[in-house]
């Protein structure tokens, strides 16, 4: 008489489900993930240097080039001891470049009151300054700083003006520990660097001022 294989279905039905339930318990009890960007508050009323001024020019704030290493949805600090960890639950609510790109361009908006040609569509020859910036450091050091050292470009379009290449080293200390602190730092030094590339497009020779360093200024070549 043929006997079929004895085959044990329900313990492994059973095994399934079990391995299913750890799994689904594992996500529940996974750590939330919080979401920043660098774009700070509105200032009251819209105050800034350039609040109820309206400048005859646009601004065109470029793609913002930024390190590899930086470049992570998850933030990237520096320790006490040097190492770089990952917070996989702390991320960034944008490509880092297009934070950085977007927290400068309303920098120089509220600074200059220009608009950014991504909000309006310029006409045939309008007078713009375009804006180019390159991120060789982006630092986020727990308990300690924020740190940015850039090298930009700024260019007149269709207008009269002298372009130049800079370099700026902010950095803003950090008090308090936790990741609040570092992003609310790395905002400020984003808006500092927003007001040395406004006195630049304003026609003035930037300096260094509080948290920003310059290591000089060169005239572009038309």
């Amino acid at each position: 008489m043929n006997r079929r294989p004895f085959r044990c279905t329900r313990p492994r039905a059973a095994l399934s489900s079990l391995l299913l339930s750890a799994a689904l318990a594992g996500c529940g009890a996974s750590a939330p993930v919080n979401y920043y960007t660098l774009q700070g508050p509105a200032a009251p009323g819209g105050a800034g240097a350039g609040a109820g001024a309206s400048a005859p020019y646009l601004i065109d704030v470029q793609p913002v080039n930024v390190p590899t290493q930086a470049d992570q949805p998850q933030l990237m600090v520096r320790t006490g001891d040097g190492s770089l960890s990952a917070l996989y639950s702390e991320r960034w609510s944008a490509p880092l470049g297009d934070e950085l790109r977007g927290a400068l361009s309303d920098a120089l908006k509220r600074e200059l009151g220009a608009l950014d040609v991504q909000m309006v569509k310029p006409g045939p020859g309008a007078a713009t300054w375009r804006v180019q910036t390159d991120v060789q450091r982006f630092e986020l050091v727990s308990g300690r700083m924020a740190q940015l050292d850039v090298t930009w470009r700024v260019r007149p379009v269709n207008m009269k003006g002298t372009g130049l290449l800079c370099r700026s080293v902010v950095t803003e200390t950090v008090a308090d520990a936790g990741v609040p602190a570092l992003i609310a730092a790395q905002q400020r030094a984003v808006a500092a660097l927003g007001g040395a590339i406004a006195t630049a497009i304003r026609g003035q020779a930037p300096a260094g001022s509080g948290a920003v360093q310059m290591y000089g200024c060169s005239a572009l070549k038309d």
